[in-house]
């Protein structure tokens, strides 16, 4: 069934299953499975039994795991690599000369957003899969670049009469300024700067900047402005 987005649920749900396969290191009950989804067992029992026919999940005495097949889908893991090389770059010299937290994601979905690389300082680590709701909140500044910039997303959530006023008004901000701002809205003393990562004409990625000083990041503000400068 689709709802007012064009979303088909049962595709977005086995999507998302796969993705909680490919984030674990270990197999995965389908208690584990449907607790990190928030869906009923039963409904997730008949999909994941799909899924293991078709062959893209193994079922060793009822613990999940991804299988053979799911290579045919790696093409976007290949492409989350060529966005990393593309702009690591750009992170590291902004983590190592602000001393700011910083990560890079790509949209995943009509709802969610996905880490694919991060630095804190000189500390690197990489983060796949880790997805995050950039539209239960309009004060998320990373989830506001995807909005903000991602014209087919955007021009379908206007269709679902999904975009408020409110969110136009802060959209078009974020449009005209070059990027978005979050001084503690969605997580206090948690700040966040966030701008969108262009590639032939078209929103790669966003690229953002967490701080636990408010000054802190407006300080750094045009230094990173500087850093995003071809």
């Amino acid at each position: 069934m689709a709802n007012q987005n064009n979303v088909l649920k049962t595709v977005e749900r086995t999507m998302l299953t796969l993705e909680v396969l490919s984030e674990s290191q270990e197999k995965l009950s389908l208690s584990d499975i449907a607790e990190k989804l928030s869906v009923n067992k039963t409904t997730l029992h008949g999909l994941l039994n799909t899924l293991v026919i078709l062959g893209y999940a193994l079922n060793e005495k009822g613990m999940y795991s991804l299988n053979s097949r799911i290579q045919l889908l790696s093409e976007a893991q290949n492409n989350n690599n060529t966005i990393i090389d593309r702009y690591h770059n750009y992170i590291d010299n902004i983590a190592h000369n602000t001393s700011i937290t910083s990560f890079l994601s790509i949209r995943s979905g009509s709802h969610h957003y996905m880490i694919i690389y991060y630095i804190e300082k000189d500390y690197k680590l990489s983060i796949n899969q880790k997805r995050h709701d950039f539209f239960s909140t309009i004060s998320s500044a990373t989830g506001n670049i995807f909005l903000a910039y991602d014209k087919p997303l955007l021009h379908s959530l206007r269709k679902g009469g999904f975009i408020t006023p409110v969110l136009e008004r802060r959209i078009k901000k974020i449009q005209q300024q070059g990027y978005a701002v979050d001084m503690g809205q969605v997580e206090q003393q948690t700040f966040c700067l966030a701008f969108p990562m262009i590639f032939e004409g078209k929103l790669d990625a966003s690229l953002s900047l967490v701080s636990h000083s408010k000054e802190h990041l407006n300080n750094v503000l045009d230094r990173v402005k500087l850093f995003l400068t071809p």
